[in-house]
């Protein structure tokens, strides 16, 4: 399992689009002041097209980029995530691991950061750096069995 880091941040709001997510701000906070009218430029959390523009997004950097991956890392980005969390089962442990690094390499191209990972295999968990991980198996005692749920 992993989460795109701040995915609807990752993706860019049409410049034609700017004014339909345009808003006032007070500067220092001040309601005594004028307030400045700002857009976003980049999807909000919370607003109702961030989860179907951030996937579109995450799915048209696989079709650009799928030439150089793995049939295996594209299925995953098209089938086996929802919306900013992927969630997929492989075996054997070294294709897993394959996998992990493909994903990772290729979400990147469109500037997405795969991070809260989280494993069952020892030897997946190894390879993903302590600060990717989910803050479950942070500190995980690899020795020992971790039990996590996914919805």
């Amino acid at each position: 399992m992993s989460d795109v880091k701040a995915m609807f941040h990752q993706v860019c709001v049409s410049p034609d689009d700017c004014n339909a997510l345009s808003f006032l701000w007070w500067p220092d906070g001040n309601m005594d002041l004028e307030p400045e009218e700002l857009m976003m430029t980049v999807h909000l959390f919370g607003g109702v097209s961030s989860p179907s523009c951030a996937n579109f997004a995450l799915k048209h950097t696989t079709s650009d980029n799928k030439a150089c991956f793995s049939p295996k890392a594209v299925e995953t980005v098209q089938r086996n995530f929802y919306v900013d969390d992927s969630l997929k089962t492989v075996e054997p442990e070294e294709k897993a691991v394959h996998l992990v690094t493909e994903l990772s390499q290729l979400l990147k191209m469109g500037g997405f950061w795969l991070t809260k990972w989280l494993s069952n295999s020892r030897q997946v968990i190894k390879l993903i750096s302590e600060s990717e991980r989910a803050t479950t198996v942070k500190n995980l005692d690899l020795d020992h069995p971790h039990v996590e749920r996914a919805l």
